[in-house]
């Protein structure tokens, strides 16, 4: 099995980095907790959906939203099932 381990401590400064046209990506927050998990739900699966509801118990949340044109687009989440672990994440293919 490949190392799925991505060097985070190590990307380029975020001014640099270049963004799809529409795109943003930022930090979910508390008011869109029920959207985001039952989008999460619906695209992907309950037991996402369940994980996503832990992270909003973190200080921060420790999820980011990306979306486009207002429209939650995909989702990617952080220290859920122990610490420094990454998932679950989730792209519409659209």
């Amino acid at each position: 099995m490949p190392d799925m381990l991505v060097p985070l401590y190590n990307l380029p400064a975020r001014e640099t980095m270049p963004v799809a046209a529409g795109y943003e990506i930022r930090r979910a927050v508390h008011y869109e907790k029920h959207t985001l998990l039952q989008w999460v739900e619906t695209h992907f699966s309950a037991g996402w959906a369940s994980e996503t509801d832990i992270t909003f118990s973190r200080q921060p949340v420790s999820c980011f939203v990306a979306t486009k044109e207002n429209r939650l687009v995909g989702f990617a989440c952080y220290e859920v099932a122990r610490r420094g672990f990454f998932g679950p994440l989730g792209v519409l293919d659209s």
